[in-house]
């Protein structure tokens, strides 16, 4: 019986940890303070089944940059701030900073 307690336990603690940590991740993508626009290389999230980001980026008047895009998302720079208003209206999930993310994957403006 007590092992079934310690099983229970740790399959509890386990689950805590999993969700505390996917709520973070999608806080830190949809969430948080985000202003209406932001400045220099920005990460541009799109649903797939649209017209897609590096869509949306040329829609909205950015160039998108970097190798790749992934199927939610692209790198983007905008002459001046990025038009945030104006890629939710296109169907854009977020747009966030990606500086530090784009200088990680190796994309330079």
């Amino acid at each position: 019986m007590k092992q079934k307690a310690e099983d229970f336990m740790t399959a509890l603690l386990l689950a805590c940890v999993l969700t505390i940590s996917l709520g973070a991740g999608v806080f830190a993508i949809f969430g948080g303070p985000g202003g209406e626009t932001a400045a220099g290389v920005v990460l541009v999230i799109a649903p797939p089944w649209g017209l897609g980001a590096p869509a949306l980026v040329i829609e909205a008047g950015g160039r998108q940059i970097g190798p790749a895009s992934a199927p939610f998302g692209t790198f983007a720079t905008f002459e001046g701030p990025a038009p945030v208003a104006r890629l939710r209206a296109l169907g854009a999930w977020a747009t966030r900073d990606a500086r530090a993310l784009a200088t990680i994957c190796g994309v330079r403006p």
